[in-house]
């Protein structure tokens, strides 16, 4: 519950997303069985759940006002580019992790959880959080 409430900010959205996700895998029982990465499977139904029903309470554009900001255009097509090469050799580099500090990375930088939450979710110490973020900083800043 929390994960969700972490990723929707809304305790009803929450709710109804575990509650989604517990009718999908009662659904699915059968075969789920002997999964050795339930935990795993768990945290990434509520992620995908949870961002699914972001997308469905966004507004539709229709309700959107008229006159909507502008992008400075000092922003030219190459700095666009350049930005997006910059994120496609970022996300490279972040699927090169570890797999237990790419979690723990991508918790704390993508869900932006806390230490904390993160030790909890991921049955590890606080402290332990804290050394995998520093090691996945160190990996990037070496070799981008």
């Amino acid at each position: 519950m929390q994960f969700a409430l972490s990723i929707t900010r809304s305790v009803t959205d929450a709710e109804e997303v575990v509650n989604d996700v517990f009718i999908a895998i009662w659904e699915r029982h059968s075969d789920l069985l002997g999964m050795e990465a339930l935990k795993s499977y768990l945290f990434r139904a509520v992620k995908n759940r949870s961002l699914n029903q972001i997308k469905r309470t966004r507004l539709p554009f229709d309700s959107m006002k008229d006159e909507m900001p502008v992008a400075s255009k000092d922003f030219n097509a190459l700095e666009h580019l350049e930005a997006k090469e910059s994120t496609a050799k970022i996300n490279q580099l972040i699927d090169k992790l570890p797999t237990k500090c790419k979690q723990v990375f991508l918790f704390s930088r993508m869900h932006e959880l806390s230490y904390k939450e993160i030790a909890e979710l991921m049955d590890i110490s606080p402290k332990t959080v804290e050394n995998q973020i520093g090691l996945a900083l160190k990996f990037l800043k070496e070799n981008y």
